[in-house]
């Protein structure tokens, strides 16, 4: 048996990722790809937007992450030739059945070893806590493991019920998360704190989990992670605040900042907190607008933030310059994006190298 069977085996005998020495890798570290999933039903009552403008916006990223790593595109076959158009000739374009353009959270999540087998760890995939109906995303929930079968990688089904936004990890022992995301009943019905913290060993190879409170006023995710913070190294993360008193997203920001700076990882180390405002300045086009700066690709010597044609644009880009010292820091437009309820993260996936 080759090594891809010899692992596909141990999971099929009840052997996980964490148990056999896979570890998620911090975002920081090398990859050997982005994959992205190219958007193509045009919901404009979700995106305030037509599909074309929002393929324009994908583009647009696309590209930029294209300068400093590959970038690979999952395409449902029906449109994967309308994706290859309209993308750079550098940019690959793969066929393969998927609905929606959230890849952080349809896609697999890669662990691997110290002997650098890579394997397609999968969470389950809801919709979101069953926002949408099951119709909507039927290729969505099985694009992760598609991925892992046209790569020839190993593939382990987790049980757990999540997104890959809703988890943020350091590749040292340790995975930040939320409560109102991972622990919400229209997830993981019946599992505990430590049931879902040991799915999270299984799954990520994670060693510690902290808790944030998360936010149980936005409503598609239930309180993203990648949308209050970003991991620029182990112990050290940019958090995000809303300056404005008056707004519900203030406290949301300041008790989730409270509970972070209670806590040490999994290495014990305290907390370095880099503060940013997020694009508070932006009238918001509906109410899961995502205005979130730290929802941000971190690539090979780059970093691709997002940007909102606003005032305090400047002022996040310094700030992630001072975060992400050494990698170039570029920022990318996605006004025609953000009014579904992500951002640049929220339609990314790093594989490592």
């Amino acid at each position: 048996m080759n090594a891809t069977t010899d692992l596909n085996a141990l999971f099929a005998m009840g052997k996980t990722p964490g148990e056999l020495g896979f570890v998620m890798p911090i975002e920081t570290s090398t990859h050997a790809c982005c994959w992205m999933a190219w958007p193509h039903d045009d919901h404009p009552d979700a995106w305030g937007r037509t599909v074309s403008a929002v393929q324009r916006a994908f583009v647009r990223v696309a590209t930029a992450i294209s300068r400093f790593e590959p970038v690979r595109v999952v395409a449902h076959p029906e449109v994967a030739a309308d994706a290859r158009r309209a993308l750079p000739a550098n940019i690959d374009v793969v066929g393969i059945p998927q609905d929606d353009i959230w890849f952080r959270d349809t896609g697999p999540l890669f662990v691997k070893n110290s002997d650098n087998q890579l394997v397609a760890s999968n969470l389950v995939f809801n919709n979101w806590g069953g926002k949408f109906h099951d119709n909507e995303a039927v290729d969505d929930a099985g694009v992760g493991a598609a991925l892992a079968r046209h790569l020839s990688v190993p593939l382990y089904a987790s049980p757990l019920c999540g997104e890959g936004g809703g988890i943020h990890v350091d590749g040292d022992g340790t995975a930040i998360t939320t409560e109102t995301c991972l622990l919400n009943a229209n997830r993981n019905a019946g599992m505990s704190r430590k049931d879902v913290e040991n799915e999270l060993f299984h799954a990520l190879g994670v060693r510690k989990v902290i808790w944030l409170p998360g936010d149980d006023g936005e409503w598609i995710t239930d309180g993203h992670i990648d949308g209050m913070m970003t991991i620029c190294a182990p112990g050290k993360v940019i958090f995000e605040n809303n300056p404005d008193s008056s707004n519900p997203r203030h406290e949301v920001c300041q008790e989730n900042l409270r509970a972070l700076r209670a806590q040490t990882d999994a290495k014990g180390r305290a907390f370095d907190i880099g503060l940013i405002e997020e694009a508070h300045m932006v009238e918001a086009a509906n109410d899961h607008t995502a205005l979130s700066y730290v929802n941000a690709y971190i690539a090979n010597g780059g970093v691709v933030m997002p940007g909102f044609n606003t005032p305090t644009d400047d002022a996040a880009r310094h700030i992630f310059e001072r975060g992400f010292p050494g990698r170039e820091i570029v920022q990318v437009e996605i006004l025609d994006i953000c009014p579904a309820g992500g951002g640049i993260h929220c339609i990314t996936q790093q594989q490592p190298a």
